[in-house]
């Protein structure tokens, strides 16, 4: 029997998930041999303690994370953040002190194994959508991931929304190398069933470029469609990361500071979609910095103090506010 959702969708779609898995299932297995390499060096020496550090194999992104962390300190320190969104885009906040940083860094180095160690490469296939035929009358939500994932990302999210009984679609964009407008096109099959099915706009949920691939795909749609859409982004770039001035990508180049491609979406905007979208963010994202321009003018912004950037996505408070707009009961699970 075929398995529901986007799971049965064209080959391009199983193409983009398996291009992302592919990749990080290489590099999941090489960091394995490299640690058991380590292990049985020194121990085949009786160096136990020599190799035990064997463990740190599973943290290669420990280094660039804190580089990351340091930028991103410096620059809320200097308040860029404010300088590049503009001062109607957030309220200030205070500048966290080092063991918000330190404690930012350590959770962020956490959830980088269990994403991208685990849910991306490996379980990605683990849930299904959940589109039940009894969905009429309930709103659906679309969850869209960022930067080169996949849907293994919202694994959390997933097992929680059904249980809540609330229909979903987790897609996976592609091809990742692509631009953001070029990837916003595979989103509208999965809005189409969601609408089809449950008979009203699904609640659109997106982290990281997530955000703006559903701004991409909403600027294409006639202003009244575009209206019945409620929005959610997570540490989404709006004004560009410091961070992109390192990578080569399109998508990438279009996320850097104050970029053609983020000034053409801003422009096509009104007032009136602006208000539909909600933007969560915080000043020690390690991903999206300055701080601030992870947030929208006329747009709802919230901040979430001292979370980093993967660990916005798993707050217990952005998938309430989820769970809420989709009329279920919200229990204040902790995704994390």
């Amino acid at each position: 029997m075929p398995k529901q959702g986007l799971r049965t969708a064209p080959c391009a779609y199983h193409t983009a998930t398996m291009n992302v898995a592919r990749t990080q299932q290489i590099m999941t297995l090489v960091l394995a041999t490299m640690a058991l390499v380590w292990f049985w060096a020194w121990a085949s020496r009786g160096q136990w303690a020599l190799a035990s550090l064997a463990i740190l194999t599973g943290l290669p992104h420990a280094p660039a994370l804190a580089l990351e962390l340091f930028w991103a300190a410096y620059l809320a320190r200097h308040e860029s953040a404010r300088r590049a969104a503009g001062p109607d885009s957030a309220p200030p906040q205070t500048h966290p002190g080092g063991l918000a940083w330190l404690r930012a860094g350590c959770h962020e180095a956490l959830l980088a194994i269990r994403v991208f160690g685990w849910q991306q490469p490996w379980a990605h296939a683990a849930h299904d959508d959940h589109l039940p035929p009894d969905a009429l009358g309930r709103r659906g939500v679309l969850l869209v991931h960022g930067f080169y994932c996949n849907r293994g990302f919202w694994n959390t999210w997933m097992p929680l929304l059904r249980r809540e009984g609330i229909p979903f679609v987790a897609v996976t964009l592609g091809p990742p190398q692509a631009g953001i407008a070029q990837q916003a096109r595979g989103i509208e099959q999965a809005v189409l069933r969601l609408t089809e099915l449950t008979g009203s706009a699904p609640l659109l949920v997106g982290h990281s470029m997530g955000g703006l691939v559903i701004r991409s795909w909403l600027g294409s749609q006639p202003e009244a469609a575009a209206l019945q859409h409620e929005v959610i982004t997570i540490g989404s770039p709006h004004h560009g990361t410091a961070l992109a001035r390192l990578a080569r990508s399109p998508a990438a180049i279009e996320m850097r500071l104050g970029s053609d491609f983020l000034r053409g979406l801003m422009a096509r905007e009104t007032q009136a979609r602006r208000s539909r979208l909600t933007c969560y963010w915080s000043v020690c994202d390690n991903i999206v910095f300055p701080a601030s321009t992870a947030t929208l003018a006329g747009a709802h912004n919230i901040a979430l103090q001292g979370l980093p950037h993967v660990g916005l996505a798993m707050a217990a408070p952005v998938f309430n506010d989820v769970v809420q707009r989709l009329g279920a009961q919200p229990r204040g699970q902790a995704l994390s």
